[in-house]
């Protein structure tokens, strides 16, 4: 029996061994097949370089390359060149000559995810979710976002046309806009609703300071008598996702679970939760406001809100971005843009390409060019609020 146990412990060690064995193998295969297809790459370098019809530098043609390869990976990864690497880092800090919206590759279709309120963009009437078939009278069609937003941003009092595929229009709708300084405020809108003790706020970006903005938003409105709180998420595109943790904390009770990440390696999962009491207690009632511009850092906070049943979602449904880029440097000043993970609420849903649907379902009505719409979700989360106070 001791044999039997000693010659079975034996194959089992055997068989792991094995296993390991495989795996390696099958990884060593993988990267050496990498390497292999890396050659076409090298190949077709040299060819280039040898046989085009005229000279050219090495440099363009990395970046192409490089420019192609992030894309063919995701909407939202791309390869900044250093001049645009540089753009980049002056919108962070909140100032930038353009026409102010957020857009993204979607369906193949150069898509604004939300314009930023008071902008040329918004002022014009572009929306979420507006396709943009042409820049300037050239079709956008294979067009990446880093082109795109070169073309679109420039010069204050510069022009641009677009043409804009809608969702429910039957014709191709003609824009031209003039580029302004984008100044980006994260927290538009902060104040009692006339004659009630109900809170308004709006934010409209998540930056560096929106959590500290948020705080003392709250502290003043308390002050005033707050009884019931509407935040505006709508039209929102998102910004940092420490900044979004740190917002959905002050509604979330201590120690619970904001939100995940999860990449490609189990181990590199990472969770965040909320650190501190709320400085919104949960007597005090709350009502989010998203719709089809709501993104990212927008939908962390509402799928948090939404999962622990802190308040209710009304509006549209949100617009589906559920992944986490980072962005990486390079020595000579360019940059890559990688998505390395995707968040899940709570309750362990992605919302990517899926968005969060509304506890109350209210849309807006079709505005016009030049006509003013009552807005309908204010309203009627006032209606709501009026009733839980």
């Amino acid at each position: 029996m001791k044999k039997r146990v000693f010659w079975l412990g034996i194959l089992i060690i055997g068989f792991s061994l094995l296993g390991t064995n495989i795996e390696k193998s099958a990884a060593r295969r993988n990267e050496e097949s990498f390497y292999r297809e890396l050659e076409l790459f090298t190949d077709a370098l040299s060819i280039i370089k040898k046989n085009y019809v005229s000279e050219v530098k090495a440099k363009p043609l990395i970046y192409g390359a490089l420019k192609g390869m992030l894309s063919s990976l995701d909407p939202y990864s791309q390869f900044m060149d250093p001049d645009f690497y540089k753009e980049i880092q002056i919108e962070t800090e909140g100032r930038f000559g353009g026409l102010g919206m957020i857009i993204t590759i979607k369906d193949n279709f150069l898509t604004v995810i939300s314009p930023l309120e008071d902008t040329p963009a918004d002022r014009v009437g572009i929306k979420p979710g507006d396709q943009i078939i042409k820049i300037n009278d050239e079709l956008t069609r294979g067009i990446t976002v880093m082109e795109a937003a070169k073309k679109l941003r420039g010069k204050k009092g510069t022009a641009v046309k677009l043409e804009i595929m809608r969702e429910k229009s039957h014709e191709l709708l003609k824009f031209t806009i003039i580029r302004d300084i984008i100044r980006i405020k994260s927290i538009k809108k902060s104040h009692l609703i006339p004659d009630t003790k109900i809170g308004y706020i709006r934010i409209v970006e998540f930056q560096k300071r929106t959590d500290k903005d948020l705080k003392i938003s709250l502290q003043r409105l308390k002050e005033e008598g707050l009884k019931g709180l509407i935040l505006d998420l709508r039209n929102n595109p998102g910004g940092l996702l420490d900044s979004a943790v740190d917002v959905a904390d002050e509604f979330i009770e201590k120690g619970r679970l904001i939100v995940y990440t999860e990449g490609r390696d189990p181990k590199q999962r990472r969770t965040y939760h909320s650190r501190r009491a709320p400085i919104l207690p949960e007597e005090i009632p709350l009502i989010v406001l998203i719709n089809k511009g709501s993104a990212s850092a927008s939908e962390i906070v509402v799928g948090a809100i939404h999962d622990w049943n802190r308040g209710i979602i009304l509006g549209t449904a949100s617009f589906g971005k559920g992944s986490v880029q980072n962005v990486i440097p390079l020595s000579d000043g360019s940059a890559l843009k990688l998505t390395i993970a995707k968040y899940y609420t709570p309750k362990g849903v992605c919302i990517e390409e899926i968005g969060i649907n509304p506890d109350v379902l209210v849309e807006l009505p079709e505005q016009k060019e030049g006509e003013k719409i009552k807005d309908l979700q204010l309203e009627q989360a006032i209606e709501l609020l009026k009733e839980k106070i």
